[in-house]
């Protein structure tokens, strides 16, 4: 009996698309953060790949792309784009033992809230896991090289008059992983309508 192989499979993620404004204030406040006095050593997310990913779908299937593809296009064409709010600097885990280094929005309307719940069931539909962690909306400023005390660090003035974010399409990309880092290559976008 000829052996059955395993089906191909990409790394990806669906993510909204900041507007070239947005994508410039956060990029500013990133580098304030990266001049600022107690910075660590952080490997910094160009302004090319400022977003926020709004459903990690890790290694999903290659089947499962066109229709995941569709379904994002049913659910967002012609939709104004969420109100994404002004931000606040953040890390995960926590602010004493920061790995990671974000822009956390505050989705006034809770719209960014409901759509990862919709993508996360147009995902489970194609094998992906359910997310079991609260959605947390944010762009990645930095990764840290190791973990880091950065409450003396990340003072809110260094955000001051970042205004509010506003996004511009829902992208889902393929995530290419190397040693420089990852590539992103849009596998489908959608425009979102201006609010």
């Amino acid at each position: 009996m000829p052996e059955r192989s395993k089906p191909q499979t990409i790394r990806a993620f669906v993510a909204l698309d900041l507007d070239a404004v947005s994508v410039r204030r956060v990029a500013r406040v990133a580098d304030r953060l990266r001049m600022g006095s107690g910075a660590p050593s952080a490997s910094w997310t160009p302004p090319g790949k400022m977003h926020v990913t709004v459903k990690f779908l890790g290694n999903v299937s290659v089947d499962a792309i066109s229709p995941i593809g569709r379904a994002l296009d049913r659910l967002v064409a012609g939709k104004r784009a969420p109100r994404l709010g002004t931000f606040r600097l953040g890390a995960f885990p926590s602010v004493e033992e920061a790995e990671v280094v974000v822009a956390e929005l505050e989705d006034p309307s809770g719209d960014l809230r409901k759509l990862a719940a919709a993508l996360d069931k147009i995902a489970s539909k194609h094998g992906v896991a359910p997310e079991s962690r609260p959605f947390r909306p944010h762009v990645t400023l930095a990764r840290l090289k190791r973990a880091y005390d950065t409450r003396r660090w990340l003072r809110p003035d260094l955000a001051g008059g970042a205004d509010e974010c506003r996004a511009a399409a829902v992208t889902l990309y393929r995530s290419d992983r190397s040693a420089e880092g990852a590539t992103y290559v849009q596998l489908a976008r959608v425009e979102l309508a201006k609010s």
